[in-house]
């Protein structure tokens, strides 16, 4: 692939997004009931490139449901004339489409999540640059939650706008979205109305991580429900922080950088949060280390998985602080 065309529109891919939603809560409950891809209904694209014994690129279990998402959204996207490549959790490589831009997407976030009918969505990034590439060259990122309705928040030209998706698969109902402060709407003292979540065992957690998650808990209410994609949601509405570092049994962390953090990192700083992944920057020399801007990191492959810290500019100053001098 290319680069997109200067002139080039992305919300053609918005649109097929939004297109592709609509359908999937009539859907989830047909594919709910094969809970691998051995019984899943035939896929659409027999001759993809996706990953065999029934699990995806990164060692992840595939559900039918994932498998159909991604069926449904590679039909929608890749034939569109301003993509030049589609990228999927499911997939080992990325599709060449020509021209265009990069669209990298996780298709079913929170899979798991489906047998206990909680909360799930659809993350995806739309790179003006081939891939792999930096969070810096997203030209638009969104996050569907398939939820009582489904809506799609989407980050674009210095803006986060949520939508409600109707059942044509237009998107409706637009209203701006920026980062609540994290203190109580009644202004009732000092008391934080933010939210906080982790992932992992605290176990694995190092002192450092275990007592600033434990300060963390101790002013926010506690959120996390996994499935990344409505984590960030909540944290858009109350404020907070939301934790997913490198532990020892996942020493690269647990989001994927093309089509999770990158996406979720250029949602929440363009309304008006911050994202880092926990590594310092600077030589030995220089005192003046930090951990590095998430949008910021060199990919290293398409599947690479990085550590995600991402919520208000103050919590994520403590984290910055505290892994600084770890």
């Amino acid at each position: 692939m290319t680069v997109a065309d200067p002139d080039a529109d992305h919300e053609p891919i918005l649109d097929a997004v939004g297109a592709v939603a609509a359908d999937v809560p009539a859907e989830l409950p047909r594919l709910r009931g094969h809970r691998d891809a051995a019984t899943a209904p035939a896929a659409t694209g027999g001759d993809d490139d996706r990953a065999t014994d029934e699990r995806n690129p990164t060692g992840d279990d595939q559900s039918a449901a994932d498998r159909w998402l991604d069926d449904r959204f590679r039909e929608a996207i890749a034939s569109l004339e301003a993509v030049g490549a589609y990228a999927s959790e499911e997939r080992t490589e990325a599709l060449d489409c020509g021209d265009g831009y990069g669209v990298a997407i996780d298709p079913l976030d929170g899979s798991d999540n489906l047998a206990a009918n909680a909360p799930i969505g659809t993350v995806l990034g739309i790179y003006d640059a081939p891939l792999p590439a930096r969070g810096t060259d997203l030209v638009a990122s969104a996050i569907v939650i398939f939820g009582p309705t489904v809506t799609m928040t989407v980050a674009a030209d210095g803006d986060v706008v949520r939508y409600r998706v109707d059942e044509d698969g237009e998107r409706t109902d637009p209203h701006r979205v920026s980062l609540a402060s994290e203190r109580a709407a009644d202004g009732a003292g000092d008391e934080i109305d933010g939210v906080c979540g982790y992932s992992g065992r605290r176990d694995d957690l190092s002192p450092t991580l275990l007592d600033l998650f434990d300060s963390f808990r101790a002013e926010r209410r506690l959120r996390y429900c996994g499935a990344a994609v409505a984590d960030v949601v909540t944290l858009l509405e109350h404020g907070g922080v939301l934790c997913y570092p490198a532990t020892d049994r996942r020493p690269d962390g647990v989001l994927r950088l093309q089509y999770e953090a990158n996406p979720i990192a250029h949602v929440v700083e363009t309304a008006g949060g911050r994202a880092i992944d926990g590594s310092t920057v600077g030589g030995e020399a220089d005192t003046d280390t930090a951990p590095s801007r998430l949008r910021q990191r060199d990919p290293n492959g398409l599947h690479e998985r990085v550590p995600v810290f991402v919520g208000s500019p103050e919590p994520i100053g403590r984290i910055e602080s505290a892994l600084g001098t770890e």
